[in-house]
């Protein structure tokens, strides 16, 4: 008898975990968590700088690369993850087993969660840890932003598996994924602040969120009027006011519109990585 499909799942899961284990990937972001740590950490007293007296300004400064740490955990380890099994023809051997193909691409997503919350969860240890012995106590909203973190790294890491088992190519999928989020999106949400719409469709603006949540009060949305530089509208001499809008995402709408992505994205991905032959 073949084996239950929660036993596939898990036999899938451990594997992919080998092989990220056995790879350069997850040491590569590791590392790289290790280094932005030991920067921000360091920079101040070499520098002859002062730490944030504040906790919460402390620990959201070095919060601001965690968008950058999630979307390379979802390029990492879920751009290529059912691509590659394509490309490189691996899957003449793995899909002719006696198993389904929900099993393998639920094993692979577990493994590339798995490795990727750990990524995350290393950072916010860092993080947690620093603020601590630096500053005396922890934000009270830290675990929260941690959660409101892994929401949205479960939803890119969905679209990045949708985008792996739509592409034909590893390369095109890596970056596809990669210049979604750290590029496009984030393009949509600077847009925004100066044509005045609020850009809360965009999964990257509601992942604001996380670091937001650790302000009391929560900030609120503002319009401010400023003046540019001289000569800075062509044909117009002297300084020229201008307003700039600063929106902040939602909580409950934010949680929902990621919510909305991993939800929709998974379902696709499962239906078109089925569907997919060699």
């Amino acid at each position: 008898m073949a084996p239950s499909d929660v036993r596939q799942i898990a036999t899938v899961t451990k594997y992919e975990l080998f092989k990220y284990l056995r790879g350069r990937r997850l040491l590569a972001i590791v590392l790289l968590t290790v280094i932005v740590s030991a920067i921000f950490l360091v920079v101040p007293p070499v520098t002859g700088s002062q730490y944030a007296k504040d906790p919460t300004d402390f620990i959201t400064s070095m919060f601001q690369f965690l968008g950058v740490l999630s979307i390379l955990s979802a390029t990492f380890f879920g751009a290529d993850a059912i691509v590659s099994e394509y490309e490189s023809k691996t899957g003449y051997f793995l899909f002719p087993n006696p198993i389904r193909k929900t099993a393998i691409f639920l094993g692979k997503f577990i493994a590339s969660a798995l490795v990727s919350v750990g990524t995350i969860g290393l950072y916010y240890m860092i993080a947690a840890v620093s603020v601590r012995v630096i500053d005396g106590s922890v934000p009270a909203n830290t675990g929260l932003s941690f959660a409101y973190s892994l929401v949205y790294l479960f939803a890119i890491l969905a679209v990045a598996y949708l985008f792996s088992a739509i592409m034909r190519s590893s390369v095109y999928s890596l970056l596809l994924t990669f210049f979604t989020f750290f590029l496009v999106l984030q393009v949509v949400d600077g847009v925004g602040a100066i044509a005045k719409f609020k850009p809360w469709f965009s999964i990257t603006f509601a992942n604001g969120i996380s670091q937001f949540i650790l302000q009391n009060p929560y900030p609120a949305d503002k319009v401010v009027n400023t003046t540019a530089p001289l000569g800075s509208s062509a044909g117009v001499a002297g300084p020229q006011a201008f307003s700039l809008a600063y929106y902040y995402p939602d909580v409950r709408l934010s949680l929902v519109v990621m919510a909305a992505y991993f939800v929709v994205a998974f379902l696709l991905a499962i239906v078109v990585a089925r569907r997919r032959e060699m």
